[in-house]
């Protein structure tokens, strides 16, 4: 099961909201997956999950029979009877909307699309997280966070987008939309945000598995950037021996490292003798001891020296 899928499952088994967090709810999923007639209304979906939130809700909300109807990979949950579809509109605030009878399936699916959510079924912060769970169930998905970190919301009508980035920012998300095949998107890149919003919806056990993801996304970004770290110094440390080393060699075969200062003559030797240690060891390998600084001091000493017999090719010490 991918990671998208398991929050969906997650949240359809979600238990324990108010009342006006469920309608909240259904109204979302019906708003995103219409099927509505005179005689029946609910949604259609190729999603269990989604067709499981929506069954649960509505039975816990209405007193009516549920039918769940399978064709294919398509879901229908439905509520049948004309006063039923009545009831039902006026609980996800459409009753003004749609007119009744109400005219052809297709017809009557287009005007659902078209209507904004009511603003009275978002008067309280829980059911602006309950309409956007019911965004995330009909319309959402999740990247693996062990792989990147993106969360969408996709297709949406225009309509909707503004909706779902309004709703969003209501309670604290700053989502971004594009445009993709002529259909709109919002959606959330940063890992904190989305781990923030599954936490909104209540997928908390998917926001945990986030969370973990994250954390040891962090340490092999953190080792990988260490490694890079101390592989340039390597490759630095070795050039700057590399070079070192023939400037001293250049001294031995014109001049003699006998030529050099006492203090210079062992800070050859000791990069000869040790072509891969790093200045600080070389410093500590000097007796006595001297500082990094020191030791850079020398060999900056060496390599003027060198450059003067490259230039002249005669003695400069």
């Amino acid at each position: 099961m991918s990671f998208s899928a398991g929050v969906k499952e997650e949240l359809a088994l979600q238990t324990g909201q108010a009342r006006h967090c469920r309608i909240a709810l259904i109204a979302s999923l019906f708003h995103l997956s219409p099927v509505l007639s005179d005689k029946s209304c609910g949604i259609r979906t190729e999603n269990a999950a989604v067709a499981q939130a929506f069954e649960k809700e509505l039975c816990r909300v209405c007193n009516d029979v549920v039918e769940v109807a399978r064709q294919g990979r398509e879901i229908q949950v439905l509520i049948h009877g004309t006063k039923q579809v009545k009831t039902f509109l006026e609980m996800v605030k459409l009753d003004r909307a749609i007119p009744f009878p109400v005219p052809g399936e297709r017809e009557a699916r287009e005007l659902v699309r078209a209507q904004r959510v009511s603003p009275v079924l978002l008067q309280k912060t829980c059911c602006r997280k309950a309409y956007l769970r019911g965004m995330f169930l009909a319309t959402g998905s999740v990247s693996d966070p062990a792989k990147s970190y993106h969360l969408e919301l996709a297709p949406l009508s225009e309509a909707d987008a503004i909706s779902a980035l309004k709703i969003l920012s209501s309670v604290g998300f700053g989502a971004r939309s594009t445009q993709r095949k002529g259909r709109f998107v919002v959606y959330l890149k940063e890992g904190e945000q989305i781990s923030d919003f599954l936490g909104a919806i209540g997928a908390t056990q998917s926001m945990m598995k986030l969370e973990n993801a994250r954390i040891l996304r962090d340490i092999a970004g953190n080792i990988n950037r260490q490694v890079n770290f101390e592989a340039a110094n390597l490759k630095k440390t070795g050039i700057a021996a590399l070079r070192q080393m023939e400037d001293i060699e250049l001294i031995e075969r014109t001049e003699g490292i006998h030529s050099l200062p006492e203090n210079l003559q062992m800070a050859a030797r000791l990069r000869l003798e040790n072509p891969d240690k790093s200045l600080q060891e070389l410093a500590q390998s000097c007796d006595p001891p001297i500082g990094r600084s020191g030791m850079n001091h020398r060999l900056q000493r060496i390599r003027e020296i060198a450059d003067r017999i490259r230039e002249t090719g005669g003695r400069n010490i």
